[in-house]
């Protein structure tokens, strides 16, 4: 499978079909054979152990040069049951006129989140909706559209464009605030129900440079100074602390300045200074996040040596104390340069972050994080 980058609304980079599912050991399963293309996968995981998969499907065709389609295409929304063999308990389709708005998320009180066509909806234990939004339509070819949930998931962000966005209370599906900003600068970081934090240019001349700043929604940005130059991403745990996630070193820290701990990343491997790598479970004692191996790429057309970094595993660490609690593997088969252009993986930790899903190449596994 694939991933489509959120820059790019063409139908780029699009996949093969997903085969199996695994949940711990081989158990079969498979999906109708017209779920042959889609863009990206989303995957959550609720308290009682079911897992859901969302997959963004074509009626028919190749991959479409714009995300807006005609009639038949879907999000299909698959239950699995994590406590039996993995078998699929219920599949939802929801139609829908663009593959370039979708999103499958869990609110605060394990309600499932639904994105497509346009529509915010909460869906109930029968696949149907008790209750939607519209969602404007204000995303132009290249612009940005995604949501992001707080750490507490009583609280949705729906990036509509690069200056658009809006604050929803997930139970209620009400907008909360509504943010129309100068430049694309603002409100993207880390967030709770109240504030976010980001990492920002700081200087380009004659290094690069980056510094931390706060923002509650709409308002102004304020650069946290105490922080100076950082060399990490932040992700936020609660309104006082953040993790901070460093190339070699993952570390929980106070907005105050303190450092609570540092843990460094697994032996031989680097963690990916891109803001949204991670996922915090919902009770925020548990993060995992992507792990990186770098390898050395020789480029045919030049015969050059260059160093990538290519996707390698997912780390869990314990939120509290910084123990590694585990690491699981999502190394693909394939040459360098194959797995250097390959979609992530997708992946998420249960509320209690004490399960780990993770669906790459159309296989979903299930770890139990001890």
């Amino acid at each position: 499978y694939t991933r489509q980058n959120y820059l790019n609304s063409g139908g780029t980079g699009v996949g093969s079909t997903l085969a199996s599912f695994l949940l711990g050991l081989p158990s079969g399963g498979a999906v109708d054979n017209n779920a042959q293309a889609f863009w990206s996968q989303q995957v959550a995981v609720d308290g009682k152990g079911r897992v859901y998969v969302g997959l963004p499907i074509w009626a028919s065709g190749d991959a479409p040069k714009s995300a807006a389609r005609g009639q038949g295409d879907k999000l299909r929304v698959l239950v699995l049951n994590a406590g039996g063999k993995g078998e699929v308990e219920r599949t939802m389709d929801f139609p829908t006129k663009s593959l370039d708005r979708l999103d499958l998320r869990l609110a605060a009180d394990g309600t499932l989140l639904v994105v497509a066509d346009d529509k915010l909806m909460r869906v109930g234990g029968d696949g149907r909706p008790t209750a939607e939004m519209a969602l404007p339509n204000a995303q132009k070819e290249f612009e940005p559209w995604y949501l992001q949930s707080s750490t507490t998931g009583h609280t949705v962000r729906v990036r509509l464009n690069w200056k658009s966005s809006l604050l929803v209370d997930a139970e209620k599906l009400t907008v909360l605030k509504q943010c129309q900003e100068a430049n694309d600068l603002n409100d993207i970081g880390e967030m709770t129900d109240d504030l976010e934090v980001m990492s920002q240019v700081e200087t380009t001349q004659p290094t690069l440079t980056y510094g931390l700043e706060r923002e509650a929604f709409c308002e102004k940005r304020e650069r946290l100074g105490q922080f100076g130059d950082i060399g990490f991403v932040p992700a936020m745990v609660d309104n006082g602390r953040f993790l901070a996630i460093g190339r070699e070193t993952i570390a929980l820290r106070k907005l105050r300045g303190e450092t609570v701990w540092t843990s460094n990343a697994p032996a031989g491997r680097v963690l990916p200074k891109e803001e949204g790598e991670e996922r915090l479970s919902r009770d925020g004692s548990r993060v995992a996040v992507r792990v990186l191996r770098p390898v050395q790429y020789q480029r045919l057309e030049s015969m050059a040596q260059r160093t990538v970094e290519v996707e390698d595993q997912i780390a869990v660490w314990d939120v509290a104390s910084g123990r590694l609690v585990g690491q699981v593997p999502v190394q693909a088969q394939g040459s360098v340069r194959d797995l250097y252009s390959k979609a992530k993986a997708s992946f998420a930790l249960s509320p209690d972050g004490r399960l780990l899903a993770v669906l790459q190449d159309g296989v979903l596994i299930l770890w139990k994080m001890e």
